[in-house]
């Protein structure tokens, strides 16, 4: 009999099945099988250990940053300080505005800061001090007793709120005014004239921002004018040369 030869000789079960011997191996199917659990079994680890790693930066971005920015204040979009923004350029209300009690009482604050330092330029410091208390305090008390009259009583904290924002930027400005030209135009020239005729377009600012603030709060339009000059007169003309 002539000798068997080639794979059917030494795998006679694969080729029974007409495969070769790799073939015949792969038909068994345990390598393949093994192989795929130990596939399976690797990538569960790495997710796993993906998983603990994100834990872990979580618990630590927790522990070292434990303070929660407020979101108005980080979205500028719809924050607060586009919406004052808004304001000083009137394109927008004081509807954007948070109510918030603390936000109306540091606004008030830094206010009559401001007021009181804008008016130690040329002044001495009690009649300052009461300058921008008073100026604070004013814009407060008139505002809480005349929008409940308009039924407005509800925006009464953003409208404060507003206000005393739109006065201290004002007084800011006037500040860097009088230091600029103190030290552009120092004496003998005439500094304090120059600075004063620069103040006048501050004061024209300022009497339309709280007309425009006046105005979104309900009021009608002849009444907002009216309480903005009020305002104006009362602070940066009366106040102002009465208290030195």
């Amino acid at each position: 009999m002539p000798a068997e030869s080639g794979p059917g000789r030494l795998f006679p079960a694969a080729a029974s099945r007409g495969k070769t011997p790799r073939s015949g191996q792969e038909g068994g199917g345990f390598p393949v099988r093994v192989r795929m659990a130990v596939h399976q079994f690797e990538r569960s680890r790495v997710r796993v250990a993906d998983v603990e790693i994100k834990d872990a930066l979580q618990q630590r971005i927790r522990i070292v940053m434990p303070i929660n920015v407020p979101a108005a204040w980080t979205n500028w979009a719809n924050g607060t300080p586009k919406a004052f923004l808004d304001i000083l350029s009137l394109e927008g209300g004081q509807g954007k505005l948070p109510v918030s009690t603390r936000l109306m009482g540091g606004s008030l604050g830094v206010y009559a800061v401001l007021q009181t330092a804008d008016h130690l330029l040329e002044h001495s410091f009690g009649g300052s001090l009461v300058y921008g208390l008073a100026s604070a305090a004013l814009v407060g008390v008139s505002t809480a007793l005349v929008l409940p009259r308009y039924d407005a009583r509800d925006r009464i904290v953003q409208t404060v709120t507003a206000l005393a924002g739109v006065g201290a930027v004002i007084a800011l400005a006037s500040i860097v005014l009088h230091f600029v030209f103190a030290v552009a135009l120092p004496p003998p020239l005439p500094t304090e004239r120059l600075v004063n005729f620069l103040l006048f377009p501050l004061c024209i600012w300022n009497f339309f921002a709280f007309a425009y603030i006046y105005r979104h709060a309900k009021l009608r339009s002849l009444p907002a004018f009216a309480l903005s000059a009020t305002f104006v007169i009362v602070v940066d003309f009366i106040l102002g040369r009465l208290l030195h």
